[in-house]
């Protein structure tokens, strides 16, 4: 019995690709196909597949079992695009992740920085039968997709949609919604935060320093103090330490906040900033913490 192999994967897939009409063209990308953060032993395999007809890849798998033996499969959004993909987990613990899009948005993608900076990267032609893809692959390597910082608007709201969350936290915990205000605190305000301290690294080392997207490689590009205090900023289910959570949460997003505005020239909203300190006080004096 032949062990599948990622290798293996992509020879059935080419060969299947190869006698489907609708699949036009497919293109490796991610670790498996750029030098700088290559995949290692824990790497997936990220295929983008351009079709006519996608919706057809995703909710017919039968070709998919043909590639070899799955035992989960499932559609989520795709990281950077705004596509479907359908997420395979085969046998040996190979992922595979087909994005599935249609030939129609290919010209789209060439104006979508996040996209070109996806295959800037790196990236594998696997199959191209109407030579879709030759211009995309020129930008990507011939141009940097352009890089902006956040503008100054993004910036303001962004700290104002912090300081909001870090009230509607307290209230949920005053509740006693504990699971609602730890995800609050433990989510979406993260995410805030680490977008913050994603323009602070940027205006440090540059506007071209790669802070990659999502949480992806945090503990490789982020300052080591940074990293450090996020130790701090994750609770157990359990009022106290989210309270804990909260503030410490809290302290580091208002010093990164502060030092991204004052880099930019911005003023920083330091009214709503103490307001909703002032709240957050006051609410958790009413808590059961202190009943």
């Amino acid at each position: 019995m032949i062990n599948l192999t990622y290798d293996l994967i992509i020879e059935r897939f080419v060969k299947y690709a190869q006698e489907e009409e609708n699949i036009r063209a497919a293109i490796i990308v991610g670790s498996r196909a750029r030098r700088v953060k290559p995949a290692d032993k824990w790497s997936d395999l990220d295929l983008v597949i351009f079709s006519r007809n996608p919706e057809y890849l995703l909710f017919n798998q039968e070709w998919i079992h043909e590639i070899g033996k799955t035992y989960i499969s499932f559609l989520e959004n795709t990281a950077v695009g705004g596509g479907t993909e359908r997420r395979v987990l085969f046998e040996g613990g190979l992922d595979v992740d087909f994005a599935c899009l249609s030939t129609s948005i290919i010209s789209e993608v060439e104006e979508q920085n996040e996209a070109i900076g996806v295959f800037s990267k790196g990236s594998k032609l696997l199959i191209d039968k109407d030579k879709l893809l030759e211009s995309i692959l020129e930008v990507a390597i011939s141009t940097r997709p352009s890089i902006n910082l956040a503008t100054k608007e993004e910036i303001n709201n962004s700290i104002h949609d912090f300081w909001y969350h870090a009230v509607l936290t307290s209230k949920k915990l005053c509740r006693g919604e504990i699971l609602v205000g730890k995800s609050i605190c433990d989510s979406y305000m993260k995410n805030l935060l680490i977008s913050i301290i994603k323009i602070q690294t940027k205006l440090k080392r540059g506007v071209e320093f790669d802070t990659w997207h999502g949480f992806r490689f945090f503990e490789e590009w982020a300052d080591s103090n940074i990293i450090d205090s996020f130790k701090r900023l994750y609770a157990h289910y359990e009022e106290k330490d989210v309270w804990n959570a909260l503030k410490n949460t809290m302290s580091i997003f208002r010093e990164s906040a502060i030092d991204v505005c004052e880099t930019l020239k911005i003023e920083y909203p330091d009214e709503a900033n103490l307001y909703a300190n002032q709240l957050v006080e006051s609410y958790y004096n009413e808590s059961k913490i202190h009943k």
